[in-house]
């Protein structure tokens, strides 16, 4: 018999296992949520990010001036891309953190390229939107598969 399960429990207080349990619910409910919100993120930003892909294009027809700075903004935008699925995989420790945010915006990127009810579609063939589009699969792609996984 060990010293520990010698002692009788203090009345009024809860068995041991049970604020394990507690703490084990409460993590769980926070780990949803950040999923939630970390899937939500990269939707928001996947929908925010298609109207500047269209500015990108219109500064890519104002000439060569215009074609460099459209590509240093789309370079440090996938970077951004890139970046921000890393640091949710980091900050979730897991593989899964990264993935959530490049789900999220891959999927609004290509609801926006799909023809809507109106006729319009927000993504068309112009260089700096493929470059956004391409590019930032692939920027969202590597930064999930580079992150490690989790325990």
């Amino acid at each position: 018999m060990s010293a520990s399960s010698s002692i009788p429990p203090v009345p009024g207080e809860p068995p041991e296992g049970h604020a394990v349990r507690r703490i084990a619910v409460t993590e769980r409910g926070v780990a949803i949520a950040a999923n939630v919100v970390l899937l939500s993120a990269g939707f928001a930003a996947g929908i925010v990010g298609g109207p500047a892909a269209r500015w990108l294009t219109w500064l890519w027809n104002t000439g060569l001036g215009g074609q460099v700075v459209a590509g240093a903004i789309a370079v440090a935008v996938l970077v951004l891309l890139f970046t921000a699925c890393r640091v949710a995989g980091w900050g979730t420790g897991s593989r899964l953190g990264a993935g959530l945010p490049a789900v999220g915006w891959t999927a609004a990127s290509f609801a926006l390229v799909t023809l809507s009810s109106g006729g319009d579609i927000m993504l068309t063939a112009n260089v700096m939107e493929q470059v956004y589009l391409f590019g930032g699969v692939f920027a969202v792609s590597m930064a999930t598969v580079l992150t490690p996984p989790g325990p």
